[in-house]
């Protein structure tokens, strides 16, 4: 007998063949493992849900111009030396 084609598994079985086993197996293993389904609400009415946010907006803007500061005392000191009137 001559020698045969394709890939063989040790057992004999072509590949194909064992990797549809293989898959079938993996599947009912995979449909036994799922979870059960929720079981049903306590008060049927009530919605668990939580309610949606409310949107989040920036805070007011606060030193728009950070050197204001900085202008404000330099005319100061420039009123107090006599070079501004």
């Amino acid at each position: 007998m001559g020698p045969q084609r394709g890939w063989h598994t040790m057992s004999g079985q072509s590949f194909t063949s064992a990797a549809r086993e293989a898959m079938s197996r993996l599947r009912s293993g995979l449909a036994a493992r799922r979870s059960p389904p929720p079981p049903p609400a306590i008060l049927p009415g009530l919605d668990t849900r939580p309610a949606p946010m409310r949107p989040l907006r920036p805070p007011a803007a606060v030193n728009d111009n950070p050197l204001a500061t900085l202008e404000a005392e330099v005319e100061r000191d420039l009123r107090a030396h006599g070079y501004l009137r």
